[in-house]
């Protein structure tokens, strides 16, 4: 252990020497070191625009130079994705382990304090998060009062920040304000959903005034923060909250719902006037949507309506394909015949693999948790279900990891498979997530693509 450490601090030690010979010559800077990549490439962002794919060296270190830096919030991504803050002139490291991968975060060179702080503030609000259905038990009162012991914390983290740094630049400082405040409106706004999906509007009567005075102080158009996954979330989770206003049905209020869809495209469009904010809160509600519905005609008028109101062609151009692709995966189409790869490397067609009734389940081998509960509840499905054959699909690049995980969790290895063209094929079968389950008929015309095997009421459909 002793050692390893020695190897990554050395490391660790040369990246920061090379940035700091180049400094003197050129701008600002981000790079670093990655333990267990996942791939080549490192993606690096800003306002949510790619800025460049950076291909990892032999010894996993990447570096980057950004000769005009703009000052704000950038993206680093490798299969997961975290955000930092450039400063021109900084020369930002990164060191990162992906099998744990926001833990191990850890930032060194000139700007480290201020990403630090931002991962200190990020770690402990993913610790929130996973305290908030207990609070959701609480009472409105009750509920406040854990939320401003959450903000104690945050304040006092803020304290400690401010009492080191030096010449801290006033944007930063303003971006650690917006951050703790839309934490905390994010959470209540988090809170008034639960309660309307479980007993409707009568929420709002059991509210204390204090409970929703953020509510008068939102920037819709905070061009710092649009960006910002705390501003984001806040603002979906907000619209959510406002549709919901104008049809009053907990029965509907889920993003696949045609209804509530329908009524947040409207409240984004009338209350957000920052375009780059509206345009990705409108992709995402009719993405939403979209890659969940089954009905063509309802698919068709959501569409037109995210079209009228977004001024982002790219976007429209995406969902225009997504809709042409929603068409094909309903109940009554034969599934698309995408390629497959087998544990033996063979290629096939999915219609060449199928021959009765069948269950298609998807799965990823970046959550263990996930692939071993849904192999587990096949196999006890199929005992249950003998006239339908079970399929496996994995939905990853790797081929050798795949195989190696799939031949200790299947004893059938004719049921298991690797989709070939990996972008095409997700496409095709609408997969955004590895949630997905897909019924099929003895002929493969599609029963349901709707459901998850894991669901309460996936038995009842077979």
């Amino acid at each position: 252990m002793l050692r390893l450490l020695l190897i990554l601090l050395g490391c660790a030690t040369l990246v920061s020497c090379d940035f700091a010979r180049d400094k003197k010559a050129r701008g600002t800077y981000i790079g670093g070191v990655i333990e267990n990549p996942r791939g080549e490439y490192v993606v690096l962002s800003y306002n949510n625009a790619i800025l460049d794919s950076v291909k990892l060296d032999k010894n996993n270190r990447f570096s980057y130079t950004i000769d005009s830096l703009s000052e704000g919030i950038y993206t680093f991504n490798h299969r997961e994705y975290q955000r930092f803050y450039l400063y021109p002139n900084d020369s930002l490291l990164i060191h990162v382990n992906t099998i744990d991968f926001d833990e191990s975060l850890k930032y060194s060179g000139i700007g480290a304090e201020k990403n630090n702080l931002l991962m200190t503030i990020f770690l402990e609000d993913e610790m929130v998060q996973n305290k908030l259905p207990e609070w959701y038990l609480l009472s409105p009162e009750d509920y406040l009062k854990k939320l401003d012991s959450v903000d104690r914390v945050h304040q006092n983290f803020r304290k400690k920040f401010d009492a080191k740094a030096l010449n801290t630049p006033r944007k930063f400082k303003q971006i650690i304000d917006e951050n703790l405040t839309y934490d905390l409106y994010l959470w209540k706004e988090m809170y008034i959903s639960t309660k309307l999906k479980s007993g409707g509007d009568a929420v709002y009567e059991e509210l204390p005034v204090e409970f929703l005075k953020h509510r008068l102080e939102i920037d819709f158009g905070n061009d710092l923060m649009r960006s910002h996954y705390s501003y984001f979330r806040f603002m979906d989770n907000y619209f959510n909250n406002v549709a919901y206003d104008t049809y009053k049905n907990p029965d509907a209020f889920k993003r696949s719902n045609f209804t509530h869809a329908q009524a947040k495209l409207n409240a984004i469009n009338k209350l957000t006037h920052h375009e780059a904010l509206k345009n990705r809160l409108l992709r995402r509600t009719a993405l939403g949507y979209l890659m969940h519905t089954t009905n063509v005609e309802k698919a068709n008028a959501l569409f037109n309506k995210f079209e009228k109101y977004s001024s982002n062609e790219k976007n429209i151009e995406e969902l225009k394909h997504i809709l042409e692709q929603t068409v094909n995966i309903v109940p009554g189409k034969k599934i698309p015949n995408v390629q497959l790869v087998g544990l033996n490397n063979e290629i096939k067609t999915l219609h060449k693999v199928l021959n009765k009734q069948c269950i298609i389940y998807f799965w990823t081998y970046e959550s263990a948790k996930h692939y071993r509960e849904i192999h587990e509840k096949a196999a006890a499905l199929k005992v249950k279900f003998p006239n339908y054959d079970f399929i496996a699909i994995n939905a990853d690049k790797d081929f050798r990891k795949w195989k190696r995980i799939a031949e200790t969790m299947n004893p059938d290895p004719g049921t298991e498979f690797q989709l070939e063209n990996l972008a095409s094929a997700k496409s095709s079968l609408m997969l955004d997530t590895p949630e997905k389950t897909i019924i099929l008929d003895a002929a493969g015309n599609i029963l349901n693509a709707n459901l998850s095997i894991t669901d309460t009421a996936f038995e009842e459909e077979l």
